[in-house]
């Protein structure tokens, strides 16, 4: 997995981002399904860039704690 890749087309560019987060306490689990389901209605502040795309790539549990992966696309906003 790399965490950030150089993204273009004819006319954006951008990166590509990919993060795991893992998640512990009582509530680890509610917390992963709750960012799950929200993910598509989530708006995020990057000053500079807007998100065209966000996807949930993976997830699970390690040691009984939930995990998911992400990855992201960010593109400039000129």
């Amino acid at each position: 997995m790399q965490p950030v890749a150089p993204w273009a087309s004819a006319l954006f560019e951008g990166r590509r981002h990919a993060i795991r987060l893992r998640f512990s306490g009582p509530k680890a689990q509610d917390q992963k399904d709750r960012l799950i389901a929200g993910l598509d209605e989530a708006e995020w502040a990057l000053p500079g860039h807007f998100v065209a795309d966000i996807t949930v790539d993976a997830h699970g549990n390690v040691d009984d704690e939930p995990w998911v992966q992400l990855s992201a696309l960010t593109i400039r906003d000129w």
